[in-house]
């Protein structure tokens, strides 16, 4: 049956849903050779996969995941990388500021790989404990509004994946999947990707998966997150609606900030550029982080508009609360104290 869909995706054919989903299956599974799978791999990325293949290969990759259960609306902000830019963690700022502000955010991510620092590197950098229990991860929701979901502990099925993925050594659905399969029953998301082919799937993606209000966004420049250097384009899912338009931060009264003025180092370094900007320190790095923060809080319905976003934003850390949430974060998945 596996050479069938083999066949069908050389051929460049698109796959339904449920063929996605038996194939998938099939992948973590059955004894399917390393050299079929890299090749099914190849062929989806080359003729780039639809929705309805991520749709299949997500619902199979969930049923074996660990499911985490909430009855609030929960939110996540996340990119696929890949856009060789090397910025700080600009999603993971943004995260704690809009838990802060008052959203439910449970981030879902992993560490670097190969250079990039991952939320997870950047969350463990400034003194939060990552690889929590779910059980963990969710008295750390209740306590302070946020949580983070270290992927590999949620997803064990993937490892079997990996000797394909190194051996191939080029990006496959598994590199942008990652953002789609938070154990949670997302109701927002924010979420940057570096391929301009894959915007629109994915936004039709987060259609399929029920998101009541989404933002998929890419910078002119590549960049996987809304770029404070010039236009972005936005793919806005709302009530199982689907637009698309442009954010200008210029239109918002923002000076264009070049990338080199918003790039990172290793966790460390990352980390010390998330605490100037949580301390109220201006410059690009808060310009940047109010910018994403602002539209993301429209997602949340806690703005009307990106300037009442921004401002928002730039209050909450203004008045120490962002700064505090990341204290309680830190306390609390360390020693189930608030501090704050």
């Amino acid at each position: 049956m596996f050479d069938m869909y083999l066949k069908q995706v050389v051929n460049g054919e698109h796959l339904s849903s449920e063929d996605a989903y038996c194939a998938a299956n099939m992948l973590l599974h059955d004894d399917i050779s390393e050299i079929k799978a890299a090749a099914f791999l190849t062929a989806l990325r080359t003729r780039r996969e639809n929705e309805n293949e991520l749709l299949g290969f997500i619902q199979a990759l969930k049923e074996q995941s660990i499911k985490m259960e909430c009855d609030r609306e929960l939110m996540d902000t996340c990119g696929t990388g890949g856009d060789g830019h090397r910025t700080f963690n600009i999603s993971t700022a943004t995260a704690i500021v809009l838990a802060a502000c008052g959203v439910s955010v449970v981030k879902h991510g992993n560490r670097g790989a190969s250079g990039p620092v991952g939320s997870s590197d950047v969350l463990e950098a400034l003194g939060v404990r990552v690889e929590l229990t779910p059980d963990e991860a969710q008295r750390l929701l209740d306590r302070t509004g946020f949580t983070f979901l270290f992927a590999p502990h949620y997803h064990p099925v993937l490892r079997k994946m990996l000797a394909v993925r190194k051996g191939l050594g080029i990006p496959t659905l598994f590199n942008f999947l990652g953002p789609l399969l938070n154990p949670y029953q997302l109701t927002y998301q924010l979420l940057g990707v570096s391929d301009k082919g894959i915007q629109e799937t994915i936004a039709q993606t987060l259609k399929g998966l029920g998101r009541k209000h989404a933002l998929v966004v890419r910078g002119d420049n590549g960049m996987d997150e809304i770029s404070p250097e010039g236009p972005s384009l936005a793919y806005e899912v709302s009530y199982e609606h689907l637009s698309c338009y442009r954010i200008d931060p210029e239109e918002l009264g923002m000076a264009s900030i070049p990338i080199s003025q918003i790039q990172g180092g290793d966790a460390a370094a990352n980390a010390a550029m998330i605490l100037r900007v949580l301390r109220g320190e201006p410059g690009p790095c808060r310009e940047v982080v109010l910018l994403n923060t602002g539209y993301a809080l429209v997602v949340a319905g806690k703005a009307g508009d990106a300037r009442e976003g921004m401002a928002l934003a730039a209050e909450t850390i203004d008045s120490g609360r962002a700064l505090n949430t990341l204290r309680n974060l830190v306390s609390y998945s360390r020693d189930g104290v608030l501090v704050c």
